[in-house]
């Protein structure tokens, strides 16, 4: 282990660092806490031997300094005083250290002391490590829960939880929601022509594309179910979200994916059903996804391969 020894004795200094050396471990001197606070940061060591009686800085202020500057990696730290007593123990404790070596040093008490600390190490070692993978297997498992298996975009519980989450920024905001659904053209047919394989590969591209086509940061693109996708647009209005499906649309019709069994192109293209409001009380998240869908409907009765967009206010009575 590389240690850090501070001793404002030379003397004493040199004789601990003879016997460490001679125990195979390298060795940064420091005479004073000062320095041993900067070594502490450069030279990353993995323990420290700290004399607990320095002029200007003692080993006590060191130490807690050493604790307040600690990230994820704890560093032992082994008191050297002649001062072992109940309180000066505490005090040690106290101010961050793990153990206490009589002085003067002698090297068989520090070689027992070195070991179990090695011990103390590799074990804390062990278990970042094993916190490390638990952390990222756990953020696999998030991806995973909140992504489609099939194309890798956002999946219907994450485009569900999006929705509500800005669906309530709406009404505190009162800036406009806008949702998109679109729908694969005559899908089924790709299916029976090309297989299901092919059908899946189509799903994909598509995903891709329409994943490719929105640029900001807060825009979810999610598969809503099958061959249908949604796109939820947070702080746009009806005009912008028709735009972007527009957008989608070319996006799609770009990949020149062949089609031969469509009656809307030679390749696959999709219909999208736009609907916007101002998020309120009188409404809801589901009147935005219906009144979409109804709009999908509409693209798809007029030929296919199109956008469509229905508005949707809060009623007022007469």
């Amino acid at each position: 282990m590389k240690v850090l020894l501070v001793d404002d004795s030379k003397v004493a200094r040199e004789l601990t660092a003879w016997y460490l050396t001679e125990m195979g471990h390298p060795v940064v001197q420091a005479p004073d806490g000062k320095t041993a606070l900067a070594l502490y940061r450069s030279e990353n060591p993995d323990i420290v031997l700290l004399d607990v009686e320095m002029p200007e800085m003692n080993g006590y202020a060191v130490a807690r300094e050493m604790r307040k500057n600690a990230e994820e990696r704890w560093v032992p730290i082994i008191f050297l005083s002649g001062r072992v007593g109940d309180d000066d123990v505490a005090l040690g404790i106290e101010a961050g250290g793990d153990d206490y070596i009589a002085k003067p040093v002698g090297p068989v008490v520090l070689k027992a002391k070195l070991n179990a600390m090695r011990r103390i190490t590799e074990m804390q070692s062990r278990l970042l490590e094993m916190s490390r993978q638990l952390q990222q297997v756990n953020r696999e498992l998030v991806t995973l829960s909140s992504s489609d298996g099939l194309t890798g975009i956002a999946n219907r519980r994450t485009f569900d939880r999006s929705l509500e989450l800005e669906w309530q920024r709406g009404l505190r905001s009162a800036k406009p929601l806008a949702l998109v659904i679109s729908d694969v053209d005559f899908f089924k047919r790709y299916n029976d022509t090309y297989g299901h394989h092919e059908g899946d590969a189509c799903l994909r591209a598509v995903a891709g594309a329409l994943a490719g086509a929105v640029s900001r940061p807060a825009d979810v693109v999610a598969r809503f179910g099958g061959e249908e996708f949604v796109v939820l647009l947070p702080e746009t209005d009806i005009d912008g979200a028709v735009v972007v499906a527009e957008q989608l649309a070319e996006a799609v019709r770009a990949l020149r994916l062949r089609h031969e069994k469509s009656d809307a192109a030679p390749h696959v293209t999709m219909s999208f059903g736009v609907a916007s409001c101002v998020p309120a009380h009188a409404l809801t998240s589901d009147r935005l996804v219906e009144t979409a869908d109804q709009a999908l409907y509409e693209a798809k009765s007029a030929g296919r391969d199109r956008v469509r967009a229905r508005p949707l206010a809060v009623e007022t009575s007469a």
